[in-house]
């Protein structure tokens, strides 16, 4: 924090994230760097969201553990009033830097967490407890094996360079699926399962409906025109909860939000009942975050691959740009559908690229070259599908086509 706030000194500036993400790692390792002798570091108010976490991992590398000091949000916003009054903080800054880390950190710890990094000390408390756990958990750091070493994560870059630098098998970073021993457990699924991923404007649900032709036994499942069609939908004698979440729905849209999980794994898996002869799913526009790959495959009971259609943040802005006719077809909303996607899709694509599961497109390309690479990496996900399922893998869904609803 005090390096961020030096770099902004002499300027008009107070937001410390329009200091580019390449700005503070390159001052962070510098000051790394002019200390040789030290054995270790510890580095307060950094990563600021999960373009630094990318930029850290990539050139700095080894990371032994991340600590939270957990605060209720009143609290914080009672002591930056109560800070201000006596001229403590300024009241502007302090209330930007806690919207910053609402908005922009809690994906980082969300991704840390699930990498069974992120230790927890409760701040509601006398200082001479909080720095008692601290001591506590910074020795079980110093001690845990879970530490990320001096490597470079493939996703920290380029998608398109990790596909040229091949793959690499990693323990999984997702949860893995428990199930109650009293409640029996499901029939293994008939069916196989891919998850289509991208970003909003990626185009996905149009390219992979023209790769279908090759596979006529499979279906697609469109979550993003499963959402515009249960707002559509008007039935007779509907109960008021329905209603009240078709409204919550319009809203959420609108602005360009995630769709409640619950209603999208029940869209899903309506629609898959619907189509009992197909013998495999292409599922885009899902998962979007963490929490929604864990809660499919603890529903579904599996561990889906991921096909990342690749576009970059320009081409995905020009082509919300040309798009009309939808809800979310405004400026504010394609806004907020790259910063979800940005923030909370990204530490889900990491732990899927970490885990082997993450097969990349480029999406920048001419739109027949897009169809063809994407045909070319269904083809063998698929072909490798129903070899393993008259072989030793007969576990059901196991390919995950991600991305954000187009």
């Amino acid at each position: 924090t005090q390096i961020l706030n030096y770099i902004l000194k002499g300027t008009d500036l107070l937001d410390p994230l329009v200091i580019s993400t390449r700005k503070a790692t390159t001052t962070l390792m510098s000051i790394i760097q002019n200390v040789p002798d030290a054995e270790g570091f510890v580095i307060s108010g950094y990563p600021r969201n999960m373009r630094d976490t990318g930029e850290y991992l990539e050139n700095v590398g080894r990371l032994d553990g991340v600590v939270l000091i957990n605060w209720k949000e009143k609290t914080l916003e009672n002591q930056i009033e109560y800070g201000a009054k006596f001229g403590e903080v300024i009241l502007e800054l302090a209330k930007l830097e806690l919207s910053n880390f609402r908005q922009y950190t809690t994906p980082v710890l969300e991704y840390f967490d699930y990498k069974g990094m992120l230790y927890v000390i409760e701040g509601e408390r006398p200082p001479d407890p909080v720095y008692e756990d601290f001591a506590v958990v910074f020795k079980q750091i110093l001690h845990a094996d879970n530490r990320i070493g001096q490597r470079q994560l493939k996703s920290a870059g380029s998608y398109r360079e990790y596909k040229i630098s091949g793959r690499k098998s990693v323990q999984s970073a997702l949860p893995p699926v428990i199930h109650n021993p009293s409640t029996p457990l499901p029939s293994p699924p008939r069916y196989h399962v891919v998850w289509i991923v991208g970003g909003p404007g990626s185009d996905k649900f149009n390219r992979v409906d023209k790769t279908l032709m090759y596979h006529p036994t499979w279906r697609i499942v469109h979550t993003g025109n499963l959402l515009w069609e249960f707002l559509s939908e008007t039935k007779e004698n509907e109960n008021n909860e329905r209603t009240e979440m078709r409204e919550t729905l319009k809203n959420i849209l609108y602005k360009g939000d995630l769709a409640p999980q619950n209603l999208v794994l029940d869209l899903i898996e309506e629609r898959i009942a619907m189509h009992k002869e197909a013998e495999g799913f292409l599922i885009t526009g899902f998962p979007r975050n963490i929490d929604q790959a864990a809660a499919f495959q603890e529903r579904f009971d599996v561990r889906p691959m991921t096909i990342l259609v690749d576009c970059s943040e320009l081409e995905l802005g020009r082509n919300l740009g040309r798009r009309k006719g939808r809800m979310d077809d405004n400026l504010e909303a394609a806004r907020r559908r790259l910063e979800v996607y940005r923030e909370f899709t990204l530490p889900l694509l990491k732990s899927m690229d970490e885990e082997d599961r993450l097969l990349v497109v480029d999406g920048d390309t001419e739109d027949n070259e897009v169809v063809g690479e994407l045909k070319e990496t269904l083809n063998q996900e698929i072909a490798r599908l129903e070899l393993s399922a008259t072989g030793e893998d007969k576990d059901g869904l196991e390919v995950v086509v991600q991305g954000m609803t187009s």
